[in-house]
Parts: structure tokens; C-alpha cells; sequence
């Protein structure tokens, strides 16, 4: 058993996958915090995870987690 924060997919996907999926990921500033995007064509972004110490900013619907949001 695993007592661990990271995704169980990150621990156990092999190399090739691993490769293919950093690029693809970018972390991004918005209004003090960070976010966790996967690139898209047409300089769009899908929210992966919201990095923040704020409460606040989880609440905010605009960063929840499978949102398409343009460049900040």
C-alpha cells in the first residue's frame, strides 16, 4: 500500500508514456497561483490541478480541474 500524494498513473506508467505526457503539460501563474495545464492547439489550455495555499482559488470555477480556459 501506498500512502503517497502523487496519482497511482504517475508511480506505475512505463517510459514511453511518461515522455509523451511532460510535454503536453505546462505550469502557469494566475492571480498568485499556480496552475497545472495541458497544452492545446490554438494556444487553449485544459486545467489539470490547481497549486495554491488559498482556499479561495479552489472555489474559483473558472480553474476547476477539465476546464478550457485561453492563455493568461
Amino acid at each position: 500500500m501506498l500512502y503517497t500524494i502523487i496519482p497511482v498513473e504517475s508511480i506505475f506508467e512505463s517510459e514511453s508514456d511518461s515522455q509523451e505526457d511532460v510535454h503536453d503539460e505546462v505550469e502557469i501563474g494566475a492571480s498568485g497561483a499556480s496552475l497545472l495545464v495541458h497544452s492545446l492547439p490554438g494556444g487553449k489550455y485544459k486545467v489539470i490541478r490547481i497549486i495554491s495555499t488559498d482556499p479561495q482559488d479552489y472555489l474559483n470555477p473558472q480553474w476547476q480541474p477539465g476546464t478550457i480556459i485561453s492563455s493568461l
